[in-house]
């Protein structure tokens, strides 16, 4: 164990930097990481310090590699692994990193120790050896030499998994184009000589091997015959990502994962099906069959599959009932049958989501998690405003709930959360006035205002304390005197204010709320007019989808905001969205004929099988299915 610290203190370290500034702790940590009982945290302390979000190679990074590559210490793998996100680095640093001085310097030790690396594979441990060819392969200078190693050792290799990570990695040398001429070639036939037959465990590795070189042994059914039953374990998520776009040999391997679920009561491969709902609108309607059957099968993937209902909207709605038998279930699965049926509008999610506000117990968290990975997150529950804003219809058994969740909890998440549900509810949330008003003289105004505003007239009581507001300096000020609009119908208070735009720039909260003016706004045209012709950058964003659709309301004449509206949809146009373009669809439905030159988008949008995505899980399934919602509603006022 002491080769680790061999040379160490031959280094002036604190002359070296880190992610956070001088290195003198490194020996300590690489000390630390010689005792079986010091060894995880003081790797993690240097693995953030020297390696951290990655990008780039710091200078005490490039001299502490060396130091991790040869000696046999506690935790050896999770060392190695760190030593191949350092070998990975010249391929994923972009310039000017890939050219300083330490990346270089870093590279050129890896090189070096190559035939070192090289006695990895010799090691009694399969997770060394399995670590050893995980950094050889970023090696790709030393591709050649790599190669003719692998097919010497993979006849004798008996761990399946590294056996497998051999051949896998002979793929990935003849991936990255500097293997000698002639040697791609003979690695193919070298390994197809050598692909087990059908029936062996073995065979999906060479099946993907074969398909990732191009060959036509790896078609997708072979690899869908070959997947039950492989050695190593691979996870539906592992093959689908294989099978990339290939949609019926996905929906194939979905439906192998529900079984599999069932069959080993483990949730986790229904995750692939998840994703693959996830890329298309048909796979959805397809697949749902078969997750609605799984509320039949083992208690262990109830939550899943109520999960998977959840996120395909109306698809699932057919299984409504036997949800709603679910609702009482402790814990997370009746949590999520509540979720369900509140994504169809289903009243009897109602008392569940009362309770939950009332925290007797709250399930739903004032905040919920977003992720952008092409990835369906099993564990990715909604918040409390995901499952509020479809019960719409229901506002009036919600709201005292939501009341009394405001005075009891007046902390800024539930004030931005709740406020967003109010203001969805509109008049609907009228007896919120109270608690809204309230909150005006909080950290949280500007929220209060906005739910207020879109009460309207049922607001009048909160009339006194907006118009005290409205002629205030502080920021929420311009946003009191246009909620008093909204209730009052006089706009006086609010085109009496010097500071609507904020400045130079006018943001999309006040462009917002100049297109609720309409014409009484045409003061603010020029300025309007002059940020949207000087910053055509400005279109595709928030801030350009608001001044243009205030620019049609000021004037009714629509070509400035067709224009703008054009680059915000362009994301549809190539298979995604972002939330702006969403509401670039909701505004598109109110220009009515004039929309008619995006019809053919539109029609695309909403007839097209591949989903429109932004976010990851549900959330992409859901995203996809208000696009599509928004684009017909769009169509439907073009064309009428």
């Amino acid at each position: 164990m002491a080769g680790l610290l061999d040379g160490v203190y031959e280094i002036d370290w604190s002359a070296l930097q880190h992610a956070y500034g001088s290195a003198d702790e490194v020996p300590g940590w690489l000390a630390a990481m010689t005792d079986p009982g010091t060894c995880v945290d003081a790797l993690g302390d240097l693995d953030v310090a020297v390696y951290h979000q990655g990008g780039a190679v710091y200078p005490a990074g490039a001299a502490v590699v060396p130091f991790l590559l040869g000696p046999t210490v506690p935790h050896r793998a999770d060392i190695l692994d760190l030593v191949c996100r350092f070998a990975a680095l010249d391929r994923e640093m972009r310039e000017p990193w890939r050219s300083q001085p330490s990346a270089q310097t870093c590279r050129k030790g890896l090189l070096e120790a190559f035939n070192s690396l090289l006695q990895l594979l010799d090691d009694p441990d399969p997770a060394v050896r399995r670590g050893g060819v995980e950094i050889l392969v970023e090696l790709v200078e030393r591709a050649d030499d790599l190669a003719d190693e692998l097919m010497r050792r993979l006849p004798s290799e008996a761990d399946p998994d590294v056996a497998a990570d051999y051949v896998l990695a002979l793929v990935t040398a003849s991936a990255q184009g500097t293997l000698a001429p002639g040697k791609r070639a003979a690695i193919a036939v070298w390994l197809s000589d050598r692909t087990p037959p059908a029936g062996d465990p073995r065979r999906l590795t060479f099946l993907v091997a074969a398909r990732r070189l191009g060959h036509e042994a790896g078609t997708a059914d072979h690899l869908l015959a070959a997947y039950p039953g492989a050695v190593p374990k691979r996870t539906a998520g592992w093959l689908g990502r294989e099978l990339g776009d290939d949609r019926e040999a996905r929906i194939a391997l979905a439906r192998i994962a529900i079984g599999e679920a069932a069959r080993t009561q483990d949730d986790r491969p229904l995750a692939e099906v998840g994703t693959v709902m996830r890329k298309w609108r048909s796979a959805t309607v397809a697949l749902i069959p078969e997750v609605g059957a799984a509320l039949e099968g083992p208690t262990p993937i109830r939550a899943a599959a109520v999960h998977l209902l959840a996120a395909s909207g109306n698809a699932g709605r057919t299984w409504s009932d036997h949800v709603a038998e679910l609702i009482s279930q402790p814990g997370r699965t009746g949590a999520l049958a509540a979720w369900a049926l509140a994504r169809w509008g289903d009243q009897r999610a109602v008392p569940a989501v009362e309770r939950s506000l009332r925290r007797d117990p709250e399930v739903f968290c004032m905040g919920s998690t977003h992720y952008s990975d092409d990835f369906y997150w099993l564990n990715q529950d909604p918040g409390i405003t995901d499952v509020c804003l479809p019960l719409t219809p229901y506002a009036d058994d919600l709201v005292p709930a939501i009341r009394w969740r405001l005075r009891n909890d007046p902390g800024t998440s539930t004030a931005y959360h709740l406020t967003q549900v109010l203001t969805a509810y509109g008049p609907a949330a009228a007896a919120a006035v109270p608690e809204l008003t309230a909150m005006l003289d909080t950290q949280q105004p500007i929220p209060a205002c906005t739910a207020l505003a879109a009460l309207g007239p049922a607001a009048a009581a909160a009339r006194a304390t907006l118009t005290q507001m409205s002629t205030g300096d502080g920021p929420e000020a311009p946003a009191a005197a246009w909620a008093l609009f909204r209730i009052t119908g006089d706009p006086e208070p609010f085109l009496a204010r010097d500071d609507v735009l904020g400045g130079q720039r006018i943001k999309a909260s006040a462009a917002r709320m100049l297109a609720d003016l309409g014409p009484l706004a045409t003061r603010y045209l020029s300025d309007i007019e002059r940020q949207l012709v000087e910053r055509p950058s400005y279109w595709p964003t928030w801030d350009g989808v608001e001044l243009g659709f205030a620019h049609y309301r000021i004037t009714s004449d629509p070509a400035l905001c067709l224009t703008v509206f054009d680059a915000a949809l362009d994301p549809l146009r190539h298979s995604r969205q972002l939330p702006v373009s969403r509401q670039a669809l909701r505004y598109l439905a109110a220009l009515g004929p004039a929309a008619t030159t995006f019809t053919h988008l539109l029609h695309s949008a909403a007839e097209q099988d591949q989903r429109l995505l932004d976010s990851g899980g549900w959330r992409g399934i859901s995203e996809d299915d208000e696009a599509r919602d928004l684009a017909r509603q769009a169509l439907a006022a073009a064309t009428p």
